[in-house]
């Protein structure tokens, strides 16, 4: 697969989805040519311009997808979005609201006219072909994915949605041709209570005459859980679920102690990732050696 491009967008518009969700809409000259992939969690990457002088330092991107930086320059704060909706040249982005983080704090402040750049779309859904019972699992961070995914399903699909929000408020209206049924969890996770995913999915009675599939997207401890009982309490093959840490919490203190952690740690993780090994093999090594030192 040929590297993701990046490409310039332009603000177009701003609107409130809830309160605690804002759309920002991108398009312009610079996205006439983005091919979206069409699947419902497609995420691309943004470059956020330096808050205090505005500068974008981008990376230089060769044949194999490799990024370098510029010597001596600090590389712009990027980070990932799923799109909530595509149109030929225009892209819907959500971003939840708060007070910290530079992604949440450009996206409430955004300008018609202002620009981004982005790095092309990238999906990780993948449903087997037969699949006719899907279950959502997020919090507010996966709600952009989850209204996407359920408004492409198809009608003979039963898909169940387990969300948790701040409150009533923040919660949306999901348009499907499937057979949907949603599950609010008020105050928990999202940083305002312990997160109730892992017990949520557990209480639901999978169908055994079914073709199953389960996608998780939120905090990265209660992905975790989900994919551990998946794959280790009900044996799964990789194929009939997704699990995606979207955010961590308390990021400061998760990077205080990585940064703390033994180098001789950090370059075991480094070289499984680049073994070659089976994916999920290497995700349960990965995640036995940050539990291990807590992180």
């Amino acid at each position: 697969m040929a590297p993701l491009k990046l490409l310039t967008g332009t603000v177009l518009n701003r609107q409130m989805v809830t309160p605690g969700m804002v759309r920002i809409t991108l398009g312009g000259q610079g996205l006439k040519n983005l091919v979206s992939t069409g699947v419902g969690d497609e995420y691309i990457r943004l470059f956020f311009p330096d808050s205090d002088t505005g500068d974008v330092v981008l990376p230089e991107i060769d044949e194999k997808g490799h990024w370098k930086y510029p010597e001596g320059k600090t590389p712009a704060h990027c980070e990932c979005y799923t799109i909530r909706k595509a149109r030929p040249g225009e892209i819907d982005l959500d971003f939840v609201v708060h007070d910290h983080g530079q992604a949440s704090a450009w996206a409430q402040s955004a300008k018609i006219g202002d620009t981004i750049v982005i790095r092309e779309p990238h999906p990780i859904y993948d449903a087997p072909a037969d699949m006719n019972w899907l279950l959502l699992a997020c919090d507010a961070t996966g709600l952009p994915a989850v209204g996407r995914l359920v408004e492409q399903l198809a009608p003979h699909v039963e898909v169940s949605v387990i969300a948790e929000v701040p409150d009533a408020s923040h919660e949306q209206r999901f348009e499907t041709r499937a057979n949907l049924k949603v599950i609010w969890l008020h105050g928990a996770g999202n940083g305002v209570g312990p997160t109730q995913i892992p017990e949520a999915v557990r209480a639901v009675a999978v169908p055994a005459d079914k073709s199953v599939y389960v996608w998780v997207a939120a905090e990265m401890k209660a992905v975790r859980a989900v994919r551990k009982y998946l794959r280790h309490e009900l044996s799964w093959p990789s194929a009939r679920y997704s699990a995606t840490g979207y955010w961590t919490d308390k990021r400061t203190d998760w990077n205080a102690r990585w940064e703390a952690l033994d180098p001789a740690v950090k370059k075991k993780i480094d070289a499984l990732w680049g073994s070659g090994r089976d994916g999920e093999e290497v995700t349960d090594e990965v995640e036995a050696t940050l539990e291990k030192f807590g992180l």
